[in-house]
């Protein structure tokens, strides 16, 4: 054997014994006794480097920490299904078993997200619909035990009205609704009204809804003893018109936040107030999908968007509407949202979890039986741990925001076919889940802020999550940079990409922001 390869050999083993010994060190890390003497061995210059790294790492930690908040709306078993094990928890598995507990939690996590991502392990859907309800029903009663701590003390009971209406027609049905039923002449009852955003027999008139059934939630406390005959003006807002200023960098407004400017050009108050609607439409692409940068076939897709937002109010028509119009754009700042508050809850994240085939009813039993099984519940929860007065609310709704891909799942792909469900008519049809947002708008007061507190302990203690993240609430107009959304990039290049389905004028693409596109100065 020559120098040469003795010399190789030899660095060989040293590799292996490095490696060994690092291995050795991770499985068996060292104690504190022995980091502290270690740290004072070290002459000034060292403990200074070794300061300085220290601070970078835990500066690169805080940031991971941040970036993981951003996106972590669930935490628990629900987290860890759909995003896999959380930074703090590998924090806690090294400090308490080295490299090995690490890769042990990070295999288990990975497994569980994916399983969230893709669906491999989707909640099963129980077929025999008596039976799901009675374990829908066993659940409920147990999170609403776990609900009641929390409960405000004096909060109003709360009724939600299904309406059944057709798309063509579905805001004077609406409104027939409010005059019929004597809540149009006691707008102090009423929390908000909301279009459903679920698209009912999709598969029977892909392209329209003008004639298709479309489902309306009125969200109020009792009725009053007799109808009164009082006008109801509904005033809407197109999402593509230039209402609001915006500069580069400013915050993109709320839907809600247009009504609350309406409404306090007419002096109105929540107590005068029916509701601050999204009015929302599906659109189903004409291309592929792939042109929106996805390869996927775009067969089972529907787009929710959100066309406008409608305001309900008692009497004539006042003319505000008009004078905001020869206006605009409006300069409409914080000022103008001042004495109010605007809670917007993630949904999605809790459907992902609970709500996989949004093409079937929720899974029952549920995956995960701490979180509400609909977003109805959700928003029912939000009202009566606040304590809201329906005298203090513009708007109560379960809705949507962004556009993104409707689609139902299966254990090894997609479809929109699924089982024939309830409708408001008293007739079962298939239909798609739709809900992405919960939003509520109202009048603050202390005792709201109190009731807030409550709902952050609830929401942390009970359901383990964090709704209030990855909502996109006001986020700045940037105009240079195209969103990152497909459908809202789509929109920016003003594309024709879907059929014209709007129950209310002619259906363009969406603006990337609406109602202050484009950008001023």
């Amino acid at each position: 054997m020559g120098f040469r390869d003795t010399l190789r050999q030899a660095k060989q083993a040293m590799n292996v014994d490095a490696i060994k010994q690092g291995l050795d060190a991770a499985r068996n890390p060292p104690t504190q006794e022995e980091i502290d003497a270690s740290l004072a061995s070290l002459t000034p210059e060292q403990r200074a480097a070794y300061d300085a790294n220290m601070a970078q790492v835990e500066a690169a930690k805080h940031e991971s920490l941040d970036a993981e908040a951003a996106i972590r709306v669930l935490d628990g078993p629900a987290g860890e299904f759909l995003y896999g094990t959380s930074i703090a928890d590998q924090d806690a598995a090294w400090a308490e078993g080295g490299v090995g507990a690490i890769l042990q939690q990070s295999k288990s996590g990975l497994v569980q997200s994916a399983k969230g991502i893709y669906g491999g392990d989707l909640a099963g859907h129980e077929k025999d619909r008596e039976l799901a309800g009675r374990i829908m029903a066993q659940e409920r009663t147990e999170r609403d035990a776990a609900r009641a701590p929390f409960l405000a003390a004096d909060r109003p009971t709360i009724t939600i009205s299904r309406l059944p209406t057709r798309g063509a027609t579905q805001l004077d049905e609406v409104v027939l609704f409010l005059q019929s039923s004597g809540l149009a002449a006691r707008p102090d009852l009423v929390y908000g009204v909301y279009r459903v955003p679920d698209r009912i027999s999709a598969s029977l008139t892909p392209s329209s809804e003008k004639a298709r059934l479309v489902e309306w939630d009125v969200v109020h406390t009792e009725l009053p003893g007799s109808p009164v005959e009082t006008p109801v003006t509904p005033t809407y807002f197109a999402a593509k018109d230039h209402w609001v200023a915006r500069r580069k960098g400013d915050p993109s407004i709320l839907d809600e936040d247009l009504g609350l400017a309406l409404l306090a050009r007419a002096g109105v108050g929540p107590e005068g107030c029916l509701g601050i609607a999204r009015f929302g439409n599906f659109v189903r692409p004409k291309d592929r999908w792939y042109a929106l940068g996805n390869e996927e076939d775009d067969e089972n897709y529907l787009v929710p968007l959100v066309e406008g937002v409608v305001v309900l109010r008692p009497g004539p028509d006042d003319g505000v509407q008009a004078q905001m119009a020869a206006e605009a754009p409006l300069p409409l700042g914080e000022d103008g949202l001042a004495g109010t508050h605007s809670e917007v809850l993630n949904w999605a994240a809790v459907a992902r979890a609970v709500h996989p085939r949004l093409q079937h009813p929720p899974a029952s039993p549920s995956p995960f039986p701490y979180l509400p099984s609909t977003p109805q519940e959700l928003l029912r929860a939000y009202l009566e741990i606040v304590g809201l007065r329906p005298t203090d609310c513009y708007s109560a709704q379960v809705t949507v925001d962004e556009p993104y891909a409707l689609t139902g799942r299966i254990a090894m792909g997609t479809s929109n076919i699924g089982s024939a469900q309830p409708c408001a008519d008293g007739k079962d049809r298939r239909r798609m889940h739709g809900a992405r947002r919960i939003v509520v708008t109202y009048r603050d007061r202390p005792e709201y802020v109190e009731g807030r507190e409550r709902w952050n302990r609830y929401q942390h203690e009970v359901l383990q999550a964090h709704l209030e993240r990855a909502t996109g609430v006001r986020k700045p107009v940037v105009p240079d940079e195209l969103p990152k959304n497909a459908l809202l990039r789509v929109g920016a290049r003003a594309l024709n990409i879907a059929e014209k389905v709007s129950t209310i004028g002619e259906w363009e693409p969406p603006p990337p922001y609406r109602y202050c596109w484009p950008v001023v100065g």
